[in-house]
């Protein structure tokens, strides 16, 4: 069925997600949002009609004449910029066509999806991100309205092929998906965290990262029916075989939601620690009854290659996910699975996952690690593997840089660092006597933020020979090798 059982587990975010990734250094969406729209142009082109092109609107105790007159406007900038648009720079690789207004009282931002039939498009209202200290980068909310299409992307499949059968079903899931996802959607003050569009990875030592991929290669040999596979420890990357296409919105469902909402039953006294189980599907695996209602795997689209060519295409695949001793294991599968199938795996999973488990957990003894430096933040993004990690994940660690640093980080990047070099640096001090660094070596990024208190670093010469011993102490293995 089409989108999948809208009562199924998996669409329901936990609200965990909720509380648990509030700090100073995050926003929440709907705290500085004036509104957000999904439209369909093609449908309210008659006059009279207007409205009909308004797919999904918030807040829904907007009037009908403010939605159509808030998706006209957008339709109209997007129509008339068009006349303006170099077709060289049109024919650049950009994932969605966009478009970006700033008004006096607003920042907003428009998104193309599949073919340009369907317009997104989000509005921040300057007064509240002032209030909020929030300094709006729109390359990263243009990064935050493709994440929110390729979210729903994710579990119900394209708009098209969803309207085209049944426009009040797609209505329906569109209000139903986004009035739960907005309002825990949160953006960074360092919008430079959105806009780098990535996943968390753990570091391993080569024999841990070497047992890691051994495993993920015995299971799709013991378990053919396997077709993709992503492993986690903790709420960390290991291994993913995934398109990178999907890889951030699986991580981030993962890591935000389905996780922290399993938390609780892993606290339970009566539970054995090394007791595996499946976080999704059947929780009786002793009968050989059907898959029905709540036992059903559910379904999500991923991008696999197909055809000669190997072109990417969307394809339903059913989600299996294991976890055991704060190891996780995300299978997809398109194959019917049936309990007997889930029992074997979870008679195989329980073994290996378990003891690789306790052998990461043993090599993350190490005391010295990267969250521990305490004088200075840093964002490093590799665009090849999309990891992603930073100190505002991290927990303590020096202040946090306030909204003009922040506006500073996101204006250096964009001015200095180019998209189509590999290799960059600059340096910024701002006004307020912070320093940052953005390097730029073989395409990835370090981004080094250093206080106005941090030692030795008040002139340009004490600030370089401060950040090179950070990346010698801390980035020389995964920045230059």
């Amino acid at each position: 069925m089409l989108g999948g059982s809208i009562s199924n587990p998996l669409y329901f975010f936990s609200s965990t997600s909720i509380t648990s990734s509030v700090t100073d250094t995050t926003v929440r969406l709907t705290d500085v949002m004036d509104f957000f729209f999904i439209a369909h142009p093609l449908s309210g082109r008659k006059e009279g009609e207007e409205e009909k092109r308004i797919m999904y609107f918030s807040p829904k105790f907007d009037s009908v004449d403010r939605q159509t007159e808030v998706t006209g406007f957008a339709e109209a900038i997007v129509n008339f910029t068009n006349n303006f648009v170099d077709p060289k720079g049109k024919s650049r690789k950009t994932e969605f066509p966009f478009r970006t207004v700033s008004t006096k009282k607003t920042d907003q931002v428009y998104i193309q999806v599949e073919n340009e039939e369907f317009l997104i498009g989000v509005s921040l209202l300057k007064s509240q991100c002032e209030t909020f200290e929030l300094y709006v980068f729109p390359p990263a909310i243009i990064t935050v309205l493709s994440n929110c299409y390729k979210m729903f992307r994710l579990f119900f499949g394209e708009f098209s092929p969803f309207r085209n059968k049944n426009e009040e079903k797609f209505k329906e899931r569109l209000d139903y998906f986004f009035s739960r996802f907005l309002p825990q959607l949160r953006l960074h003050k360092v919008q430079l965290l959105d806009y780098m569009d990535g996943a968390a990875f753990l570091p391993l030592p080569g024999p841990r990262y070497l047992s890691t991929v051994t495993l993920a290669s015995e299971i799709k040999e013991e378990f053919p029916v396997v077709e993709k596979i992503l492993m986690l420890y903790q709420n960390k990357l290991l291994y993913y075989t995934v398109s990178t296409k999907d890889l951030p919105s699986i991580f981030r469902y993962l890591s935000d939601s389905l996780l922290p909402s399993s938390i609780g039953s892993e606290l339970d006294p009566t539970r054995s620690p090394i007791n595996g189980r499946f976080l999704r599907g059947p929780s009786d695996l002793h009968s050989d009854g059907p898959l029905e209602g709540e036992d059903v795997l559910p379904t999500v689209h991923l991008h696999s290659p197909q055809g000669d060519d190997e072109e990417e295409v969307l394809l339903p695949y059913q989600m299996i996910v294991y976890r055991c001793m704060n190891a996780t294991v995300c299978m997809f599968v398109r194959a019917d699975m049936t309990r007997k199938s889930l029992r074997n795996l979870d008679a195989f999973l329980s073994t290996e996952l378990t003891t690789l488990a306790s052998e990461i957990s043993e090599s993350l003894d190490d005391p010295k690690k990267l969250n521990e430096a305490e004088d200075f933040h840093y964002i490093y993004y590799n665009p090849s593997s999309l990891s992603l990690t930073s100190s505002f994940d991290s927990g303590p660690g020096p202040a946090t840089p306030p909204m003009d640093v922040n506006r500073l980080v996101c204006e250096t990047m964009e001015k200095y660092i180019s998209k189509d070099e590999d290799f960059g640096e600059a340096y910024v001090k701002s006004d307020s006597n912070w320093w940052i660094l953005l390097k730029k070596m073989n395409s990835r990024i370090l981004c080094l933020i250093l206080p106005p208190d941090t030692p030795h670093s008040q002139s340009l010469a004490e600030a370089q020979l401060r950040t090179d011993s950070i990346i010698r102490t801390h980035f020389e293995a995964i920045f230059f090798h």
